[in-house]
């Protein structure tokens, strides 16, 4: 029997969504330029034998003062309370005094098919990804790189990806198949995205590197946050 496919229905709820922002960065076409010339000096002055990806430490920031450093880290904090609030807005309640701590900030410069295996971030409830320069990174699904793969994008997966592998599968469960999702990289793109979220970076090759800020953050406050272990 065919049915047409029904209109949402009111009596069906769709449970556990995963919350992604992405937003442009109103100031980066004068701070990311601030940012190349940092990253580039600080590359020069910590070389590194890591090949086609290189990666600072995640404090690299401590001891530099940069303006532009210090808007982007602004923007990014001010973005993690954005989506965290809207994502525990039914749970946060009376809770006072919330704020953002970046516990890690790193940068990449990766060029010659330089990658990053599918991961998740540990030890943080927030993460990020902000696009200083795309380079030659794919701009949308048809453009693919020389060897017929998207260039330089990060992909996410959804939380059912292991359900799809070997399990059983018909049109009931069709929608199991949509368990992942392309950022496309672009100038002042910035991508915040839930810890537990896995997720991969494609290989880049391009005329230009492609260079990214990637972070970690925890979300505090004066109220005590307790996990219900018991019934009471």
């Amino acid at each position: 029997m065919s049915r047409n496919t029904p209109k949402r229905n009111p009596n069906i709820a769709y449970h556990w969504p995963v919350p992604v922002l992405s937003r442009k960065f109103g100031q980066y076409q004068k701070v990311n330029p601030e940012l190349i010339e940092l990253f580039y000096d600080y590359r020069q002055r910590h070389p590194s034998k890591a090949g086609s990806v290189y990666s600072s430490p995640d404090n690299f920031y401590e001891g530099i003062e940069n303006s532009g450093l210090s808007r982007l880290t602004q923007f990014l904090t001010d973005s993690v309370f954005e989506v965290a609030a809207d994502a525990n807005r039914n749970y946060w309640g009376k809770a006072t005094n919330i704020r953002v701590n970046l516990t890690g900030v790193w940068f990449q410069i990766t060029n010659d098919y330089g990658f990053h295996e599918t991961h998740i971030h540990g030890n943080c409830s927030w993460s990020g990804v902000y696009y200083v320069r795309a380079g030659d990174s794919s701009t949308g699904p048809d453009d693919l790189g020389s060897n017929g793969m998207p260039n330089g994008i990060t992909r996410f997966y959804g939380p059912h990806m292991e359900y799809t592998a070997g399990g059983h599968g018909d049109l009931g469960n069709l929608y199991l198949q949509d368990h992942t999702v392309d950022s496309y990289p672009e100038d002042g793109r910035l991508v915040v995205f839930p810890s537990h979220l896995k997720h991969m970076v494609f290989p880049y090759k391009g005329a230009e590197d492609r260079v990214i800020v990637s972070f970690h953050a925890q979300v505090f406050g004066d109220t005590e946050m307790r996990y219900g272990y018991s019934f009471s």
